[in-house]
Parts: structure tokens; sequence; C-alpha cells
């Protein structure tokens, strides 16, 4: 079987963005004194953790990726891979690796982390919320929130102001921007029985919920800097890259497209990304508001 039906088991870009996340938790806790080896060890463990947490879901998800239509040509649904067990043995087979590195190689602070994103993100997420209830992504969303306390526990053994903030900033973020995702998607949700909230609410109801968890992060992330955790280089970003956001969801609020939803959509994904750049550059630089 070819090696690529695994790979695309591991869900790279969403792995790279949580990669982001967790040295984000990780420099803005240590600033510019990052140990190369111990940031390296926490990309390391934390690649195996969520690359093994998407393999898992992947098995778990079979029967709802084989209705879609984003994701029946996914490897399970397409019987690339037999026996699919192999999918869920794959997936653990990571996990364990990732918390082996970081508790051996870091502390046991960082694989309890990592430990505790694998099991939101499976237990409460794909195992508990998503087939039963409207609020899956925002309880889930919580899962996206534990590499920025990884990071932290590699940098420190500890959890920094910083870090909490960053990972704040995760949960806040993605329910608007998974729902925007759903909301092109719906049909292929509700054909799955799934109670994401596009899917279950009408259209002009998502896009207001839509637009909320917008605001909320765009001003919660400004908000940020009146704490001793962020001076003026993140504040110019969080204004910059907030406004950008907020034109977009005006754009979606005033028009409710599938269109004007997946670029909403996009731009999220950046948002989120200069953030965490932002967060970054600030913690090195420190320059005071």
């Amino acid at each position: 079987m070819p090696i690529s039906d695994y790979v695309q088991l591991m869900k790279l870009r969403i792995d790279s963005l949580l990669l982001l996340v967790a040295a984000a938790g990780y420099i803005a806790t240590s600033g510019a004194h990052v140990d190369p080896v111990r940031f390296g060890l926490l990309m390391f463990a934390g690649f195996l953790g969520a690359a093994g947490a998407s393999a898992t879901n992947h098995y778990l998800d079979r029967d709802l990726d084989s209705v879609m239509h984003r994701t029946r040509t996914r490897p399970l649904p397409e019987r690339r891979i037999e026996p699919p067990a192999h999918a869920l043995e794959f997936g653990l087979g990571l996990v364990a690796v990732g918390l082996v590195v970081a508790a051996v190689g870091i502390n046991l602070l960082t694989a309890a982390m990592i430990g505790l994103g694998f099991a939101i993100y499976i237990g409460v997420y794909t195992v508990g919320l998503k087939r039963a209830h409207m609020s899956n992504i925002v309880i889930g969303g919580l899962a996206g929130s534990c590499p920025a306390l990884a990071g932290s526990a590699a940098a420190t053994n500890a959890i920094s102001l910083p870090a909490i903030l960053i990972a704040l900033l995760v949960f806040l973020w993605t329910p608007g921007h998974f729902w925007a995702l759903a909301y092109r998607s719906r049909e292929d949700y509700r054909r799955a029985g799934l109670p994401m909230l596009p899917a279950v609410s009408d259209e002009r109801t998502s896009a207001w919920a839509i637009a909320l968890s917008s605001a909320v992060v765009a001003v919660a992330s400004i908000a940020f800097v009146f704490t001793a955790a962020f001076d003026a280089l993140y504040l110019g970003v969080a204004l910059f890259s907030g406004a950008i956001l907020l034109g977009f969801t005006a754009k979606f609020l005033a028009s409710p497209s599938d269109e004007t939803a997946w670029a909403g959509y996009k731009f999220s994904g950046i948002y989120l990304a200069l953030l965490l750049f932002g967060a970054m550059a600030d913690a090195i630089l420190r320059i005071p508001v």
C-alpha cells in the first residue's frame, strides 16, 4: 500500500498549524532564549501527537467520510488501507512514540499537555460530541489550544500567562473558522447527520454566529495587550489582521454565500498564523506600548 495514503492520514496542513501554536507557546514563554534541542524535541513530539490524532480520527470517522463529498476520497472510504484497523494502529503508535519522546526528552508536563490534546480531540470531540451536539466544535476546539500549553511546558516546565492567552486565542478562533467551512459544506454535514451549527440552523442564524465568533476573537486578541504578556509589536499585528478579518466578516454577513464563507475561512487561517508570528516576534523584541 502506498506510503502516501498514510501521509494523508496525518493531515499535514493541520499538523503544521498546531506546530505553529506550540512554537508560539514556547517562544512567547522563553523569549529569545530558545534551547534548540528542547525546541526540536517539542516539534517532533508535537508532530507525532498531532499526526497520530489525525490518523485515529480518520479511523473513527471512516463511516462519515464515506458519505460526505468533501471526504469520500480519503484512504479509508476508498479502501486503500485494509483492514481499516491498520490506520488506528498507525495513529496510536505515533501518539505513543510522541508521548515517550516528550516525557523522556523534555518533561512530563509537556507529555501531559500533548496527551490532553489527544484526549480532547478524540475522546471529547470525535467520540463524544461530533455526532451528538451542536457545541461539538466549540468544546472540541480546546484540543487545538493544548499545543500552546505544551510549548510553554517545554520551555520552562510550567504554564505561562502568554501561553494561556495563546491557548484562549485558539479556542475563541476555532468555532468561527470551522463554522465557515461547514457553512460552505452544510449539505454534506446534513447528509452525514452531523449537528454542526450551519447544518442545523438557518442560514441567517449561522451567518450571525460566524460573525459574532469572528468579532469576539478579534476583540479578545487586541485586549490581550492590556495584560503583561504582550506589547506594541503584537498589538500592531492584532489591529492590522483583526481589521482585515472583520472586513471579510462584514462582507459575509452582508451577503451570506458559499463564496463569502470560503473567503472568510481561508483568511481566518492566515489571521491566526499572523497573530502567532506576532506573539513570537513580540516576545523576542519586547517593544513596550
